[in-house]
């Protein structure tokens, strides 16, 4: 008998789709003869990945970067106040002599002890310190570099004890975003993070919020529990002006609202007064009257 047909998960069905072209690289300044340095384009590896050098720039694409470069931004304002919380774009990490030296999107590490320190990379040991958060975004253009994000990272990230991984998925038909969550179980081992009823996924590590925008082309970020979604510099700009425009406008209201009630006071106050005057007349006039009845 015939083993029946498997079924093809949708991972499978989206590694289906042919990879873009061109494929993805990296720039790397690289020793010609004489010690002179040249950067030359490479194609992006899934070795080069995983093992960046400092120096690398890997070409994947402007939608990726601006992604990765929005969250960075967005956790490095919130965390602004905290002195030993220390938000990383880009940088090589390194964990465990066994593990590959990778160079994760955004990272959020806590209890760092300088966190003003100019850094080239992020030595996990010699800062004494590990990352609580780390935040990939998966380019769909390149199948293998996608399985590094998704499947190879989780493996590493796992073994160097990084609490918790999200990860920043899309696929290559429609482009949306979508979330998918690990949290270091206390046996050591990733377990799933589930989303919840509105589809954000929770990092307890941070107390806040992931969730793919509904049009699926941005992650939005909210505190946890309050739900107050964080704001881009310039976001939060035009929050500001906006707030600071209804307050004007409030003051403006109120200054016109004490000036009418002002001027209704003063405008009573003198009928008030023409009527005591009017009052004193008719009674002068109705004493002068009663003298004249009794002097004809």
């Amino acid at each position: 008998m015939a083993e029946p047909a498997r079924k093809i998960s949708a991972l499978e069905r989206e590694h289906t789709v042919p990879d873009e072209e061109p494929g993805l690289t990296v720039l790397r300044w690289t020793e010609r003869p004489g010690g002179r340095l040249e950067q030359v384009e490479l194609p992006l590896t899934p070795e080069i990945f995983l093992n960046p050098q400092i120096g690398d720039q890997m070409a994947q694409g402007r939608r990726h970067g601006e992604t990765a470069a929005d969250l960075a931004a967005l956790l490095r304002h919130h965390f602004r106040e905290a002195p030993d919380v220390l938000v990383l774009f880009d940088v090589k990490h390194i964990f465990d002599p066994k593990l590959p030296e990778p160079g994760p999107d955004v990272s959020v590490i806590r209890g760092v002890r300088d966190k003003e320190k100019d850094r080239e990379s992020f030595n996990a040991r010699k800062e004494g310190a590990l990352p609580s958060l780390i935040i990939e975004v998966v380019s769909p253009r390149d199948s293998r570099i996608r399985r590094a994000d998704v499947e190879d990272k989780v493996k590493i990230y796992e073994r160097a004890r990084i609490l918790e991984y999200v990860i920043v998925d899309s696929d290559r038909r429609d482009r949306r975003y979508r979330l998918l969550g690990y949290r270091l179980s206390p046996a050591g081992r990733y377990l799933p993070i589930e989303q919840d009823a509105e589809g954000r996924i929770l990092s307890t590590a941070t107390s806040l919020w992931f969730q793919a925008a509904p049009d699926g082309k941005s992650v939005l970020v909210f505190e946890h529990p309050g739900g107050r979604q964080l704001l881009s510099l310039g976001e939060t700009g035009d929050q500001l002006l906006v707030t600071e425009a209804k307050a004007r406008m409030a003051e403006e209201r109120a200054r016109r609202e004490a000036q009418a009630r002002e001027e209704a006071d003063e405008r009573a106050k003198r009928a008030e007064e023409s009527r005591d005057e009017a009052e004193a007349e008719i009674a002068r006039l109705q004493a002068e009257l009663a003298r004249l009845r009794r002097n004809p």
